[in-house]
């Protein structure tokens, strides 16, 4: 009897709806948590940057007066002169002085960045809060950022292995295409195919690991190819989820981007009406107008928001299905 009861519960428990397309928004999920683990990502991301420019101050000024002369050195430049395109090329000393520092920084990012997924994961999967505001350097944050690796090593792997296999593909195509054309149809066929299947692969696979992370926090250990085991029976659930929040994040994107072009043409005609500019201050001026400025800010704003809500929505998607997964017994909790 108790064996019924127990595969009954979960048989039922496999039956729950995924339901997870605004699972990090509901209210009983959020607590002001994931604003507060948000606004402190920000923070010290900023900060972050703030220490590079000091750090870099002088190459920082170099690329900008660089950037501010490129277009002036590239209408002086002789056309027939073989060496005028190094006139308009970054000064290799700021390349020099900003690389180490920039990795540093990107070192840093990607950390940074797994410290704030941890912490939404850890609040919407156990409901806890460690470090600054939920941010914390440990355990569940190098699990997370040790994915990021993972995630490039397999998309390394399945694009060389795409590159193999359209070369080869591409090569035998042209072989069997010198001797009779007609014989190179099945192989462009193939080729076709490829393109088809590739993609549909790539996705459906990227759909099937996209809670590792997810599963990791939850497993309290590094567990990425777990991932497998959470997604099962829910991959349509999974990508009608993302897919849902991506189509909403192109239309926002696309209704805001129509008002930066209007913002542009604004900025464009104040600009010819002010007469041709001879300076790249005069640009900088009309550029730094209120009524230029304003709109740009806004719109940066809205997408800066708009980004920040898409990486929440899908890191709400991938908590709940590893908590379903906890609940249904395909994955267990370390002590």
């Amino acid at each position: 009897m108790l064996r019924t009861v127990f595969c009954g519960g979960k048989r039922m428990a496999e039956k729950q709806s995924l339901n997870a397309t605004f699972f990090a928004f509901r209210k009983r999920e959020r607590g002001g948590v994931l604003t507060m683990a948000t606004v402190a990502y920000i923070a010290v991301s900023f900060a972050m940057l703030g220490l590079f420019a000091y750090f870099n101050w002088r190459a920082v000024v170099d690329y900008f007066n660089w950037a501010a002369s490129m277009g002036a050195n590239a209408e002086k430049a002789d056309p027939t002169d073989p060496n005028a395109v190094f006139a308009t090329m970054m000064p290799p000393a700021s390349v020099m002085a900003v690389g180490p520092s920039y990795f540093l920084l990107m070192l840093a990012t990607y950390v940074l960045l797994a410290a704030w997924e941890a912490a939404c994961l850890r609040w919407m999967i156990r409901g806890e809060v460690k470090g600054l505001f939920g941010l914390s350097l440990g355990a569940d944050t190098w699990r997370v950022y040790l994915g990021y690796w993972i995630w490039f090593v397999l998309f390394l792997v399945a694009y060389i292995a795409f590159l193999i296999v359209a070369v080869a593909t591409g090569i035998g195509v042209g072989v069997a295409a010198q001797g009779n054309p007609d014989a190179a149809l099945p192989g462009v066929l193939i080729v076709c195919l490829i393109a088809l299947v590739a993609p549909a692969a790539c996705i459906y696979f990227a759909v099937r690991l996209a809670p590792a992370a997810a599963t990791s926090v939850a497993r309290r250990r590094f567990a990425f190819f777990d991932a497998w085991k959470v997604s099962r029976g829910r991959f349509w659930g999974l990508f009608g989820a993302f897919l849902l929040i991506s189509f909403m994040n192109i239309v926002l994107w696309t209704v805001v981007g129509i008002g930066g072009v209007v913002a542009m043409g604004v900025a464009a005609g104040q600009i010819v009406q002010s007469g041709e500019p001879h300076s790249m201050e005069e640009v900088m001026r009309v550029l730094g107008a209120p009524q230029v400025l304003a709109p740009a800010i806004a719109i940066y704003a809205v997408l800066l928001i708009a980004m920040f809500l898409t990486y929440i929505a899908f890191f709400g998607i991938n908590a709940r299905a590893a908590a379903l997964a906890l609940e249904e017994g395909k994955i267990t909790a370390e002590s």
